[in-house]
């Protein structure tokens, strides 16, 4: 039998947290929650696959998140281009234990399609993109409401098992206008080596 040691883990500049030994399904720290503007920022609650008419699924059970939702009901008129100014941002920065063999990020969003580069979510793992997501551009015109949907899991396998554990940043933001229940829902697994 061995002893593992695990240091708490520097998820913020100065901020440490300890992975949560009360709730065994996470093997991770409670998430840094952030966004804007006051009010929209990241939640324990799914919001984009909710909405009817979304096209996806609800992600439910444990570790489950919304980085953010831009309705496109904050900007002025007219009503048809679903204004967010400014843009919705959110984001959850966690700690993952050293012990982790792998992490899943179940991801469930909408993205414009007019312009390319809007809408974004980004997966960055120990300071690594391993993933994003962001509108495809190729749409004109009316109705504003066009989007591109995604439901697809990133898978990420730790090859290394630092002391200090591995740090999970999961953010993006809306565009300005367009915005119609676009942002993303994940939900997050991550799997112990055995």
């Amino acid at each position: 039998m061995s002893i593992v040691f695990i240091h708490p883990i520097e998820v913020n500049s100065g901020v440490f947290r300890c992975v949560n030994d009360s709730n065994p399904y996470q093997n991770f720290t409670t998430p840094i929650f952030s966004g804007s503007p006051e009010g929209q920022t990241a939640s324990t609650t799914p919001k984009v696959g909710p909405v009817p008419g979304s096209g996806l699924p609800t992600l439910t059970g444990d570790n489950v998140f919304n980085i953010y939702q831009a309705l496109g009901t904050t900007g002025g008129p007219p009503a048809n281009e679903f204004k967010d100014s400014p843009k919705i941002t959110g984001g959850i920065k966690f700690g993952v234990t050293p012990c982790a063999e792998k992490i899943d990020i179940h991801v469930v969003g909408r993205a414009d399609i007019y312009g390319a580069g809007f809408d974004t979510l980004s997966i960055v793992i120990d300071g690594s993109t391993i993933a994003s997501f962001a509108s495809i551009g190729g749409g004109s015109g009316p109705p504003f409401g066009g989007t591109t949907t995604y439901n697809q899991t990133v898978t990420h396998n730790f090859t290394t098992h630092p002391p200090c554990g591995h740090i999970v940043e999961i953010s993006g933001e809306s565009g300005t206008i367009y915005n119609n229940n676009v942002g993303y829902d994940v939900k997050v697994t991550v799997t112990l080596n055995t």
